[in-house]
């Protein structure tokens, strides 16, 4: 089921759960603060960076879709600006998690 969370509420939430767990997070660019989709960026340094991107399952709930993964930041910029391009109203944030111990807030939609 959808909820009525504004994007701008969830973003702040997630960035203070984030620093609640050592793990930065940024807003690199601003969407639509009612209604804006939402890309993360998850950056594991020597791991790579993983793009992740928030949808809706075919029930109406909320799930992340993997862009891609294991990306330098030239790849991973080339994605979000294309993504950015289509859409204005994207968020993305940017999560920098050095022990690799971030985890999705949603299940991550089987492709």
């Amino acid at each position: 089921m959808i909820d009525a969370l504004k994007t701008s509420l969830w973003i702040e939430a997630h960035i203070r759960t984030c620093f609640s767990l050592d793990c930065p997070a940024f807003v690199v660019a601003r969407g639509d603060s009612d209604r804006g989709g939402i890309v993360l960026k998850v950056d594991r340094f020597d791991s790579g960076i993983f793009l992740y991107e928030r949808t809706l399952d075919f029930d109406g709930n909320r799930v992340w879709r993997q862009l891609s993964s294991v990306l330098d930041n030239a790849q991973a910029q080339t994605i979000i600006d294309k993504k950015r391009h289509f859409d204005a109203d994207l968020w993305i944030l940017e999560i920098e998690d050095m022990r690799g111990i971030y985890q999705l807030d949603a299940p991550l939609l089987d492709d």
